[in-house]
């Protein structure tokens, strides 16, 4: 018995540190993207993207090189505050994900517009695009935004990003 258990925490502990591995292994690329002087940013203006009016506006700015998108920013102004999506990829698939929620700061007054805080911040780690596996670390809590279900939720972001950047 005690063998089993010793052998079933082993193994719990190996795939822990796999798995701390892997989000090394991630964040060590998001790095080399952060760092690639290389890569060329182009920004859109995301209302002429989507066709969608926000209060505050929005953008979206893609890093590509010859081959692919590295990386994607959308920020989506509104009237509490913004949201912000970065998503890094890997030979296209998306390796990291960002989400934060920003809302201006409340004063007796209304709102401080000239403040933002944030207040909630997802950091979705992508081990598996294409099966939905991920580990999410969550800070904060969201005020007025939805939560995603899955990853394949940020998939219009890329789409949108696509689009952009070939046409």
């Amino acid at each position: 018995m005690k063998k089993t258990l010793a052998i079933i925490l082993t193994l719990i502990g190996f795939l822990a540190f796999g798995q701390e591995n892997k989000l090394d292994q991630i964040d060590n690329e998001v790095n080399s993207i952060e760092l690639d002087s290389t890569l060329a940013m182009t920004e859109f203006d995301w209302v002429e993207l989507t066709g969608i009016t926000t209060d505050g506006g929005g953008i979206l700015k893609v890093w590509r090189n010859d081959i692919q998108i590295c990386k994607i920013v959308e920020e989506i102004g509104l009237s509490y505050g913004r949201i912000r999506t970065i998503i890094y990829l890997e030979n296209g698939i998306p390796i990291k994900i960002i989400e934060t929620e920003e809302n201006f700061e409340k004063t007796n007054d209304g709102l401080n517009y000239s403040k933002l805080e944030e207040v909630f911040k997802a950091i979705i780690y992508v081990f598996d695009w294409e099966n939905d596996e991920s580990k999410i670390i969550r800070k904060g809590e969201r005020f007025y935004t939805e939560g995603n279900c899955s990853t394949f939720d940020f998939e219009p972001v890329i789409e949108r990003a696509e689009k952009a950047t070939t046409e």
